[in-house]
């Protein structure tokens, strides 16, 4: 039985990732009082304890701390976690900064397996976003030579909470929601961080005057050896859409092209979940209705031999560091390159 401890409920994904987890069979047994839904997460989990972040690391019975706290903060109650000799599954993005993940880097290298975790649920929640990956993998249609990512999301302004705005809280849209398209990006491709160049990237607030620090929309341009990728974030869904976001996954191979319609098929058929396929053999909808979203039950598995099923310690930290050097490199939205 793997008993699990939440630092930081600062973020909503804190209630995919517990679900899974406890479904998978894991025990929430603690948590701390700081973030916005702890009220509602100690209803929700009412065996887990309120115990400090000292009180979690000192106890040998806890495998497993599992952290959405404000962005910037998630790495240090990582590295406090690892060296205490558990594990991290932290929400996306683990952390803001290079030096935090070099950080991360140094704690990680001699422990075997995949000790920190970043889950990015987008790929794994999502079955038409899980089915076009392995599709794409599994050469269905042939070379993969373009791969376009959007992550279009709604404002809701009178919901967010006031780290929200700040991107040095966040690490900036490329860090935060970019993080999403860039691990489809390297799971498609199996690209490392070294095989990929920013090629161009900007960031801008187009539509938030009343938080001029904000960054409510961006893009990024990745290459590596024989594939391009183009992603565009933004925070300018219109309410009428009726979900938060018209996500999309388009992969390019040199035999046909995949694309999955993550939240909303518009103007289309119903629901969520759509994948299409175009090949040799014609246009086709797929029905990802048995996709099965394991990965609670795959991460479990890892805890308990140091396996990497669910993805490497590599990939986690390969993602981190080319969203971190987007973001970096990121131009003012709407001005040429000089």
């Amino acid at each position: 039985m793997v008993r699990l401890a939440l630092v930081g409920a600062d973020h909503n994904h804190l209630y995919e990732i517990i679900d899974r987890m406890v479904k998978a069979g894991a025990e929430a047994v603690a948590h701390t009082a700081e973030g916005q839904f702890v009220e509602h997460y100690s209803g929700w989990q009412p065996d887990s304890v309120e115990r400090t972040y000292d009180e979690i690391l000192a106890d040998d019975s806890i495998d497993l701390v599992v952290t959405a706290a404000v962005p910037n903060r998630r790495a240090a109650i990582a590295l406090a976690a690892i060296e205490a000799g558990k594990h991290v599954v932290s929400d996306k993005p683990g952390l803001t900064t290079m030096e935090q993940l070099d950080a991360i880097r140094s704690a990680v290298a001699d422990r075997p397996g995949r000790p920190w975790t970043v889950l990015f649920t987008e790929r794994y929640e999502n079955r038409a976003i899980n089915e076009a990956v392995r599709l794409a993998r599994s050469g269905a249609v042939g070379r993969i030579v373009h791969v376009v990512g959007a992550g279009p999301h709604t404002m809701w302004a009178k919901r967010r909470p006031a780290w929200f705005w700040d991107p040095e809280a966040t690490g900036g849209i490329l860090v935060d929601i970019g993080s999403h398209q860039v691990d489809q990006f390297m799971s498609i491709t199996g690209v490392n961080a070294g095989d990929v160049s920013i090629v161009a990237s900007a960031v801008g607030n187009v539509a938030s005057p009343d938080h001029p620090a904000m960054q409510d929309i961006g893009t990024m341009t990745l290459a590596a050896p024989d594939v391009v990728c183009d992603h565009r974030l933004d925070y300018l869904t219109a309410k009428g859409l009726g979900t938060w976001g018209d996500c999309r996954l388009t992969i390019v191979g040199t035999d046909g092209t995949i694309e999955a319609r993550a939240n909303v098929d518009v103007a289309g058929a119903e629901g969520a979940e759509h994948l299409i396929v175009v090949d040799a053999d014609g246009t086709r909808r797929v029905d990802v209705s048995g996709v099965v979203v394991d990965w609670g039950e795959q991460l479990l598995a890892d805890l308990a031999d140091d396996g990497e099923r669910l993805m490497t310690q590599q990939h986690a930290i390969d993602v981190t560091d080319v969203c971190l050097r987007a973001q970096a490199a990121a131009r003012p939205w709407g001005r040429p390159t000089t």
